[in-house]
């Protein structure tokens, strides 16, 4: 934007079609959202179109009401009438000119002599509309192709009728037309012609825009104050288009020199002198309205994101949505998480609040992570009676979630049994720059009403104790204030007692039309961190006011999204999908704390009771890596700090080195439960524990990725290469020789987990392999680099000088079986199993066991996730081509997609195959598996795995990145539907902005 523009206005007028909205049938909401905030902050909005009012009735004007309506005006049909509206928000005529009936004659006159002089002289075709008020409107181009044609595409219909008239051998194109017209209506005694054109018509009228423009000096910025330096106009046809001035220039007179003129248009030959030319035309206005509103948060610490490529919206309410909802709407910063439950509740909320690695140890059950005293609670009650979305009418409910700056908004507009209406907005956030800070900040508004008010707030007691490993004991306290227009307030407080917590309660006059504010801090904090020297977070009377922490919280989000954002142009559900993934895994994560991680639903909702999976390192881990480097080292460090218990479970089960936790918690004891039930209500032995042994390959591999990309040299000598040296100690001691001269690991799971206790399976076996090599290629590293650490760390972990010679050795003796045309069995016996046939790759993603039975399922060859295909996808280059291209063609069919991290890995891997229909397909399903409940189960919280794994869809496959000792390279393969895709990435310390296209040979790479 312009620094001309980084002020606020009190005034903003705009025309409607092509700066405001794409057309007449474009869905408004977002721009009249923003709009709706303007008028309730004071700002008068001024809308100018040629049309009649019905359009923007339907549009923008019918949605909003309330007395800050009285702000708005609508100028009608080309600067013949403007309308205000009442204090009921009821539309009123203020101005209209009518023709007479000499004049419309006239008109008609004038139009019928161009139209029969184009005929005359060059054989055109053209026609008249006849059905305007005050004016007449002669069609150049009525051609089928050109029925509708929208603003963006001003340039072609220019040439198109500038190339209609050429070849007529009618001279002076559109110009020369808008000269005809103006002497037939001289002729024909319009004087005061007003002669316009949008490049389709010429129009001869009896007022234009400027009629609006004067009109609205006269009556509206007059009377209140309003000098011209503090309004701001809008539009998109300022400049000539085809040699004739643009219909918008029309509202640069005389009476507003020294405002600020906005065009958003594309302006073929350029704007007048004074002109801002910001082109984008209506996403770009929005911005421009959305930055006017940050200007006037009268109401909110700050005003909401209006680009809707950074929002997700819920609309209305349906009870039974809500789980789900509450997990999407989820706000974290890796500490805290708090769904995104409804602050008064209702009779299927579920409110949470987690704490990152604070788990119950209730005895004999599975540790859990352990949820805070709900702090969201927030109700009102007038006169008595309770506001709840169950209960009277809901006029207006929308739920927002702001991607950019990581806050939930919601407006809600009710109408209570009694008739009151009542506006109440909102926001929530987990800080981003204190991560024990929670903030809730909520404005009521009485419609049509005053009378006695209630507010009702959760009132944890300030500690509560938590049964765990460690004893560990959490702190939940909450300060309010409350303010009304005349500033902060104190009215009467009493308390109320509801099992299992306290509400505070006050009691207040409300007035007609006034706007009320309560903002809430929650401020958390465990024994498990230390003290805090700051005193920011403790009492009231100290902490730094709302608006504050609010920009903190804002800036931390846009240092965020510097660093990580992914940027989609020409699509803009993938755009959102891909900063909802980037959104939930920065709000997952905390860089300060190296003894937690992050759990298969993050903190935003109970599924697997907070545990961590191989999720963490192997579909979530690549994008810290390349984006958030501080982030990956502390989710690596989690697996360091457990490598105690790891290394205990390994000899437990009678080998050496470490065998990490198929499930952990903060220990890393295996907190995987022994038995499930099934929806048959089968109780189902749980195998995973003792045989999904892959995990510890995965660590290894998460660590060497890590070190690989940043060479931080520092955690590989303090605990990555202990690491690698452990799980391959592990696997040294796992692999049988057997009398084949082959070593073989037997009685394991892969990450297909429907066929259990299987020999040999590919990706354990081909795991083990290179965590072996990688493992024998550390020891050669570090010894020769660091020789002192080396013989530090070799005594410490007893590493007989040979040891490493044997990791060598058995990762060449591991078993792995090829066909004849390269496909590898994914284990022992796989290809003798029944062919299940090609599996419904649109259907919904529901495990195939619990369709068609275990038993069954384990004789047949259909898996549940990538397994073979999960190995190509990781050791990519180790494979040849062909022998990539023959295992997807043979194993992608027969994958059920019973696993939430099963799409994104088959969407990478079909992109960099360069199949883009498939490769898109299986991004969508990724997609919707949280934004679309596609599973049926995102109450249990977000399916964070899976949005790592949509983020390596995006890099590894559409953007087609590979990595060598030189640095990234980018092979794309982008759907038609994308016209650029650009990410940051860093590399060993450095950053590389690339940029995508289309075009095969179109890739922009540069260090930044």
């Amino acid at each position: 934007m312009s620094s001309s523009l980084d002020r606020p206005f009190r005034l903003i007028a705009f025309d409607w079609d092509g700066t405001a909205v794409t057309d007449r049938t474009t869905d408004a909401s977002v721009v009249r959202g923003t709009i709706e905030r303007l008028l309730r902050c004071g700002v008068v909005v001024f809308i100018v179109t040629g049309t009649n009012r019905t359009h923007l009735d339907r549009q923008i004007a019918d949605e909003i009401v309330g007395r800050h309506k009285q702000r708005l005006y609508l100028a009608t049909n080309r600067g013949s009438e403007v309308f205000g509206f009442d204090e009921l928000s009821a539309p009123v005529l203020l101005q209209r000119r009518i023709g007479t009936e000499i004049e419309e004659r006239a008109l008609t006159a004038t139009a019928e002599a161009v139209r029969d002089d184009l005929a005359k002289t060059a054989g055109l075709e053209v026609t008249i509309v006849y059905d305007r008020m005050n004016r007449r409107k002669v069609d150049l181009i009525p051609l089928p192709q050109w029925r509708d044609p929208p603003k963006s595409a001003i340039g072609e219909l220019l040439d198109a009728v500038e190339a209609r008239l050429a070849s007529a051998g009618f001279p002076g194109g559109i110009r020369g037309v808008a000269e005809l017209a103006r002497r037939a209506a001289i002729a024909n005694g319009l004087q005061d012609v007003r002669i316009t054109s949008d490049v389709k018509h010429v129009e001869i009228g009896l007022t234009d825009k400027s009629d609006s423009i004067r009109w609205m000096v006269a009556h509206v910025a007059g009377p209140a104050g309003i000098p011209t330096r503090d309004i701001l106009i809008g539009g998109d046809e300022f400049g000539r288009v085809g040699g004739y001035e643009g219909s918008d220039s029309r509202m640069l007179v005389e009476e507003v020199e020294g405002a600020t003129v906005v065009s958003v248009g594309r302006e073929p030959d350029g704007v007048p002198a004074g002109v801002l030319h910001l082109p984008g035309g209506p996403p770009r206005f929005c911005l421009l309205l959305g930055s006017q509103a940050a200007f006037h948060p009268v109401n909110l610490p700050v005003a909401p994101t209006a680009d809707p490529a950074w929002t997700l919206i819920e609309d209305g309410f349906v009870l039974t949505r809500e789980h789900e909802i509450e997990s999407l709407f989820s706000v974290s910063n890796g500490f805290v998480g708090s769904r995104g439950s409804l602050a008064e509740g209702s009779g299927l909320s579920a409110p949470a609040t987690f704490i990152a690695g604070v788990f119950e140890h209730a005895d004999g059950s599975t540790p859990t992570l352990v949820s805070a005293p709900d702090w969201t609670y927030l109700s009102g009650r007038i006169e008595g009676s309770a506001l709840q979305l169950e209960s009277g009418q809901p006029l207006e409910h929308r739920r927002v979630l702001d991607l950019r700056q990581g806050i939930l908004w919601r407006r809600w507009r009710h109408r209570d049994l009694s008739g009151r209406i009542t506006v109440i907005e909102g926001m929530r956030l987990a800080s981003q720059s204190d991560r024990r800070l929670l903030i809730q900040s909520v404005t009521f508004s009485p419609e049509n009403y005053g009378g006695v008010a209630t507010l009702e707030a959760a009132a944890p007691d300030g500690s509560a104790s938590i049964k765990s490993l460690f004893n560990v004991r959490v702190e939940l306290s909450v300060s309010a204030r409350i303010e009304r227009p005349e500033g902060d307030w104190t009215p009467a407080l009493s308390h109320v007692e509801v099992e299992p917590t306290r509400r505070d309660a006050w009691t207040m006059s409300v007035d007609l039309g006034r706007t009320y504010r309560i903002d809430r801090v929650a401020c958390v904090r465990t024994s498990r961190e230390p003290s805090a020297a700051d005193t920011s977070t403790t009492g009231a009377s100290v902490r730094p006011p709302p608006e504050e922490l609010v920009a903190a919280h804002c800036a931390a989000w846009r240092a965020h999204w510097n660093r990580c954002d992914v940027v989609v142009e020409g699509d803009l559900e993938a755009q959102r999908a891909a900063r909802f993934a980037v959104y939930h895994l920065v709000s997952a994560v905390n860089p300060d704390d190296e003894t937690v991680s992050i759990g298969a639903r993050a903190l935003t909702g109970p599924a697997y009771r907070g545990h961590v999976f191989w999720d963490t390192e192997i579909f979530m881990l690549p994008f810290f890596v390349f984006t958030y480097p501080k982030a990956a080292r502390a989710l690596l460090m989690y697996r360091y700090h457990t490598l105690t218990a790891a290394r205990a479970r390994a000899k437990r089960l009678g080998h050496r080195g470490a065998l990490y936790a198929w499930e952990s918690a903060d220990t890393g004891e295996d907190v995987t439960p022994s038995f499930v039930l099934a929806p048959t209500g089968e109780v189902l032995r749980i195998h995973v524990a003792e045989e999904e042994q892959h995990i510890s390959a995965d660590v290894a591999y998460a660590v060497w990725n890590y070190w690989n990309v940043s060479h931080d040299d520092t955690f590989l000598l303090d605990a990555g290469a202990e690491i690698i040296i452990e799980t391959a100690r592990f696997w040294a001691s796992r692999a049988v020789l057997e009398g084949d001269r082959r070593y073989h690991i037997r009685n394991v799971i892969g990450p297909d987990e429907y066929h259990e206790s299987v020999d040999d399976n590919a990706y354990t076996n081909g795991m083990a392999q290179w965590n072996l090599e990688t493992a024998a290629q550390v020891a050669d590293l570090v010894s020769e680099r660091w020789p002192d650490r080396w013989h530090a760390l070799s005594a410490r972990l007893g590493i007989d000088p040979a040891e490493p010679r044997v990791w060598a050795r058995v990762a060449t003796g591991l078993h792995m079986r090829f066909d004849a045309s390269g496909v590898i069995e994914q284990f022992q016996g796989y290809f003798d199993l029944e062919d299940p046939g090609p599996l419904d790759a649109g259907a919904a993603l529901v495990p195939t066991d619990l369709v068609v039975g275990r038993a069954k399922t384990q004789r047949s060859q259909v898996i549940k996730q990538p397994d073979v295909l999960m190995l190509i996808h990781l050791l990519w280059d180790r494979f040849s081509a062909d022998v990539r291209e023959a295992n997807f063609r043979y194993y992608e069919p027969r994958t059920s997609h019973g696993s939430s991290l099963s799409p994104p890995i088959h969407a990478a891997l079909a992109a960099r195959f360069g199949k883009i229909s498939v490769a898109e397909r299986y991004f969508r399903q990724t997609a919707e598996i949280d934004l679309a409940n596609r599973m049926g189960n995102a109450a249990g919280g977000v399916h964070v795995g899976a949005l790592g794994g949509m983020w390596q869809a995006i890099v590894f496959g559409f953007a087609g990145l590979s990595i060598s000792d030189e640095g990234p390279r980018f092979r794309p393969h982008l759907p038609p539907s994308w016209r650029r895709l650009a990410f940051h990435l860093l590399w060993r310390g450095g950053p590389v902005h690339a940029e995508l296209f289309p075009e095969p040979s179109a890739v922009r790479q540069e260090a930044m």
